[in-house]
């Protein structure tokens, strides 16, 4: 996999947000009327259904309509204020030479491609203010050994592999001794700028830590494209406003820790594969506060094929259900918010949905081949009450994110029956096995990955089929054929897209980042560096204080 390009520097393009137009939360406030309209419909005794079936359809666009407002609520939430006067101040004396408190910077790697691993390293080394930084190999790997020893940087091994990225950090935490800890996934690139917008928000002394948004560069194929316009959104529209209440969440990189923060909780959480959001709960819980910043500060890699996105939709959706099923965030006394409470709920809600997505394309294949609906109701009224909701609904996502693009809807709809995985693995205690996206050796092209989205496109399919040549109600039939058709062509393309391995339009060349600048490393004095094992039993060797 190829590393991401050097940052644009096109004006905006290191904006996650968008101002929240007036014509946007005219839109929500219709949207939300529109949702009260078609919910009173479902709910009302004439048009019911079989009732096992009106209860299923009763759920599933009930959780769609709680996750949409919750959402829209976050939206209306942020009110794009300024930087805090004290951030500034701190910035310009930065830039003025102020000292700098001691930072350390951790790379983690997990079998990903050493070239890759090098642009990372190499760019982190390079950001302005005095730093050290550490490469954290959890995959035992000489190649990686050697692109930290010819990037000057420190290198840090440990045996076992105990808990993952979180162990994996935490054992980083405990051989250095910075006063701040900033963390980037081995894919993701900082800015020269990075430590010089995140640093001063410390300036609060309960400020545990400052996220920045991730952002995708390699937009080459259906999949790339998807997802990354799926994390364009979450970053744009959901993240300010969950930090207007003290509710945004470590997403695992581009990150900086308050290290006596971490030090309080016991370090990063290793009770789970999620470890960013519940190590953000835990801090929550303990008074701390976290920020978010609308910048786009580092550029990753979005997933390239089907096998290696529905992994990572695994771990996360995992997350997701953990933080709702077991979170306890209804127990009084925890130390969250009412806010925060709900904040983290919409996490889980989110990859809930997927639930009732599974209800919706079951829908037309039970009608065309059984005759079943969950509605009885002639098709003038179900319109009239479901198209003006659904219409607001998209008016609002485009309006707000400039448009969406098709690929992410097909993404999400593909990734719906490891969403419902992930929820049965929760349930039975069975957590995601950890792997790296971008880490190498996954086979891109799989059949297997997308079975249950084979067995669903033969179903709906067969009832297409089997629909036209009894047509026994002309209208509610064709209305049904129309809706597996459009299932027919989504689930269609997410498995040639599996079957082919996604056909790449481009590839991005990169000069490397030592060639980009022309600065060396800026240096400091620390005292006493720590002395890292690089295997079990080996000599220990000096970690070098460069940045």
């Amino acid at each position: 996999m190829t590393a991401p390009p050097v940052p644009s520097a096109r004006p905006g393009t290191r904006l996650a947000w968008r101002k929240l137009q007036r014509s946007t939360r005219v839109a929500i406030i219709a949207a939300l009327a529109a949702t009260v309209f078609y919910q009173l419909f479902l709910l009302n005794p004439a048009y019911r259904g079989p009732t096992w079936l009106w209860v299923a359809m009763l759920a599933a666009e009930g959780l769609t309509a709680l996750h949409l407002i919750g959402t829209w609520w976050t939206i209306l939430a942020h009110d794009d204020q300024p930087e805090p006067v004290d951030v500034v101040v701190w910035r310009n004396r930065l830039r003025a030479g102020a000292d700098v408190p001691s930072i350390d910077v951790f790379v983690t790697a997990y079998g990903e491609d050493p070239a890759l691993v090098r642009d990372t390293v190499l760019a982190a080394r390079d950001m302005d203010l005095p730093h050290r930084t550490f490469l954290l190999d959890d995959g035992d790997s000489d190649a990686l050994q050697q692109v930290a020893r010819e990037a000057g940087i420190g290198y840090l091994r440990r045996p076992g592999g105990a808990h993952a990225k979180a162990g994996n950090v935490n054992a980083g935490l405990a051989r250095t001794d910075g006063e701040f800890v900033v963390i980037f996934d081995a894919d993701h690139v900082p800015e020269r700028t990075f430590l010089l917008s995140i640093l001063p928000h410390f300036q609060d002394p309960d400020v545990a830590f400052v996220q920045s948004p991730q952002s995708y560069t390699n937009n080459v194929n259906l999949v790339a494209t998807g997802s990354g316009e799926a994390q364009r959104i979450f970053y744009e529209l959901v993240c300010p406003g969950k930090n207007h209440f003290n509710a945004a969440f470590c997403v695992g990189t581009n990150v900086m820790f308050r290290r006596a923060a971490l030090d309080g909780i016991g370090g990063i959480w290793t009770g789970s594969n999620s470890e960013d959001i519940w190590t953000s709960i835990e801090l929550h819980k303990d008074g701390w506060k976290s920020i978010y910043v609308p910048q786009v500060l580092a550029r990753g890699l979005a997933p390239e094929d089907v096998p290696s996105y529905l992994k990572q939709q695994m771990r996360w959706a995992s997350g997701g259900f953990e933080v709702l099923l077991r979170g306890r965030l209804l127990k009084r006394g925890s130390g969250l918010t009412i806010d925060q409470r709900l904040q983290y709920l919409f996490c889980g809600t989110h990859y809930l949905l997927s639930l009732a997505m599974l209800t919706f394309m079951l829908f037309p294949s039970l009608y065309l081949l059984f005759a079943l609906s969950p509605i009885r109701a002639d098709g003038f009224a179900w319109a009239t009450h479901y198209l003006p909701f659904q219409a607001a609904v998209l008016l609002v996502t485009w309006l707000q994110s400039g448009g969406f693009k098709l690929s992410a809807i097909v993404a999400s709809i593909g990734a719906t029956p490891v969403h419902l995985r992930a929820l049965v693995g929760v349930l039975l205690g069975r957590p995601a096995k950890w792997k790296a996206t971008n880490a190498g050796g996954d086979d891109a092209r799989s059949l297997w990955a997308v079975m249950p989205l084979v067995a669903l496109l033969l179903l709906n399919a067969t009832a297409i089929v089997v629909g036209v040549l009894v047509m026994a109600d002309p209208a509610p039939t064709w209305l049904s054929v129309g809706w597996a058709s459009m299932i027919v062509l989504i689930l269609g393309r997410m498995i040639i897209e599996s079957v082919t391995g996604g056909r790449i339009r481009r590839r991005f060349t990169t000069p490397a980042v030592s060639e980009v600048g022309t600065r060396r490393p800026v240096t400091r004095e620390l005292p006493a560096p720590p002395r890292i094992a690089l295997e079990s039993g080996s000599e220990p060797q000096p970690v070098p204080a460069t940045a």
